[in-house]
């Protein structure tokens, strides 16, 4: 515990004292809470924005490591069009863990085609709970794995700001450390020793926000519709759905109500690393990221941003949310939910970018995340 404490006094002290970003291009959120934004006025054509990563979750505890992003337009864009870019990941944990990815992505056509590539691997200590909303506290159980992953799709403009295409991937992940005597060696569970899947599918999507780091107007809708194979474990493939809308309602000055509904149902033999879950440094904070997770998960989360003082914003937020075998089962039983608050501070007020203090507090748990930007 004090180990714990004095890991996040020196990460709040090492972000405090980080020099304002003055790069015209930042990464978009991603898993390790690193995000990217673009400003409207005078972006550059291209170039290179080194960024630094200093964060803490329960997941990782102290993790430390860069960005490295190269951005370009293509000299027929205009300013506002979002750049290609190339972004490689690395990053370390105090528990041990690695952490690696790279994203290329290529815009065109003054934005109107997308075709992106997300590779990832990591060497991941976690934690496993039996499945299903019923799940106790004290099935918690360690476990290893090493985690390849890459996905591959394209999106066209399709009209009334809509967009697109195929999505297709390719994953794995092995287990390297576990309880021979426990949760992932029962017959209930798929993918105990590991599984490698391919999948294909179509998504569609709309993006109308302001500023993809911390927006005050707009909206997206995202919605992904897939086929999985699992060439490792039998009975072998399963489907997922997935919806996702956030909407930001500007309130008074320099305040906005930030709201995100999520929903995911899949239906087949689904390896437990895949299952739907909620917790983690952006849906439910509280809940240890896959505290609970089954073939069904739904979460409604809203969340109030306001001025405290000249970089410093403050931030509250409640969500609720559940698993279960099916959509139509999630109400069933008590839902889950979780509440707190956290502050930030703006480290680039043109990007909007910040670092996030957040505390998040369940009727079992507790969390508190050091990261950059906005949860959603």
């Amino acid at each position: 515990m004090l180990k714990n404490k004095l890991e996040i006094l020196a990460l709040i002290l090492a972000l405090a004292t980080t020099p304002a970003t003055s790069s015209a291009y930042a990464a978009d959120e991603d898993s390790n809470g690193i995000s990217n934004s673009t400003s409207a006025n005078d972006k550059p054509s291209s170039g290179f924005v080194p960024i630094p990563a200093l964060y803490y979750t329960p997941e990782t505890a102290l993790a430390a490591g860069g960005v490295l992003i190269y951005y370009s337009r293509h000299k027929d864009d205009s300013p506002e069009t979002k750049p290609s870019q190339i972004k490689p990941i690395i990053i370390g944990t105090s528990k041990k863990q690695l952490i690696t990815s790279l994203l290329i992505s290529q815009r065109w056509n003054n934005g109107r085609d997308h075709f992106s590539f997300f590779g990832r691997y990591r060497r991941y200590p976690d934690k496993i709970w039996e499945l299903g909303t019923n799940s106790q506290r004290n099935t918690e159980e360690d476990y290893s794995c090493n985690i390849q992953f890459a996905e591959f799709f394209w999106e066209h403009a399709v009209g009334l700001g809509w967009m697109a295409g195929p999505i297709a991937s390719i994953g794995s992940y092995s287990i390297t450390k576990r309880n021979e005597s426990g949760l992932l060696t029962s017959d209930t569970i798929v993918g105990g020793k590991g599984a490698r899947t391919l999948s294909l599918g179509l998504q569609l999507g709309q993006d109308s926000r302001d500023n993809l780091f911390s927006p005050v107007s707009g909206s997206l809708i995202s919605i992904r519709m897939s086929h999985y194979q699992d060439i490792e474990n039998k009975p072998s493939n399963y489907k997922e759905a997935q919806l996702e809308v956030r909407k930001y309602i500007p309130l008074f000055e320099n305040q906005t109500m930030a709201l995100r509904f999520f929903a995911q149902w899949q239906n087949g033999a689904v390896p437990f690393r895949e299952l739907s879950s909620i917790g983690g440094p952006d849906r439910m904070r509280g809940f240890y990221e896959g505290r609970y997770r089954d073939k069904s998960a739904m979460v409604a989360e809203g969340e109030y941003r306001f001025p405290i003082w000249d970089h410093f914003r403050g931030a509250i937020f409640s969500s609720a949310g559940n698993v279960g075998t099916d959509l139509d089962k999630i109400f069933k039983d008590s839902v889950k939910t979780s509440f707190g608050g956290g502050l930030r501070y703006v480290v680039d007020p043109r990007e909007k970018i910040s670092i996030r203090i957040d505390y998040g507090k369940t009727r079992e748990s507790e969390g508190l995340y050091v990261q950059l930007n906005e949860a959603f």
